[in-house]
């Protein structure tokens, strides 16, 4: 007995359009959510989906899901919107996503692996550099506050944070 999904993809598969508009609004919030929650970029992450469903809709009659469409389809989003970081270095250039990094448990290798590497690279930096870049980002501390703690400028703060990113970039470029 099939279920609904899969007479949708079969249908799909056969040109339906309609059935194609009906995927699309039943997993395209969904799938929007998921990307923009690893991209935190609402543009970016319409455009992954919109570009999944493009590319799909050309490849209809060739793409089989294993073990359902849904799952291909979020592991799709997923890489899309890795690349997307990866290519936008938003990784380095915004400190949401090292945040994001540094606080999510990660199963997926391929994160588990950047993460690693942030971390030995932030371990790397010149001491100075990474008690600030550590406060500054990773535990959330406004710029005066730090500079209040260490007793030094807001603007040395900025330099720091900016020179770790730079260095960081470098490292994982």
């Amino acid at each position: 007995m099939k279920n609904k999904e899969q007479i949708l993809l079969e249908q799909v598969r056969r040109g339906n359009e309609k059935a194609f508009k009906k995927l699309f609004y039943l997993y395209g919030d969904r799938f929007y959510l998921w990307s923009y929650k690893i991209t935190k970029n609402s543009q970016a992450a319409e455009d992954i989906v919109q570009d999944f469903f493009v590319r799909y809709w050309e490849k209809r009659k060739t793409l089989f899901f294993y073990p359902s469409f849904a799952a291909y389809a979020y592991r799709a989003m997923y890489n899309a919107s890795l690349n997307y970081i990866r290519d936008n270095e938003r990784f380095i250039s915004g400190y949401e996503i090292t945040i994001d990094l540094m606080d999510m448990d990660v199963e997926d290798e391929d994160l588990q692996e950047l993460k690693r590497l942030l971390l030995k690279a932030i371990d790397e930096l010149p001491d100075r550099c990474k008690k600030i870049f550590v406060m500054a980002t990773l535990e959330k501390k406004k710029y005066t506050e730090v500079a209040d703690l260490l007793g030094i400028s807001v603007n040395t703060v900025k330099v720091q944070v900016s020179k770790a990113y730079r260095i960081l970039k470098e490292k994982i470029g």
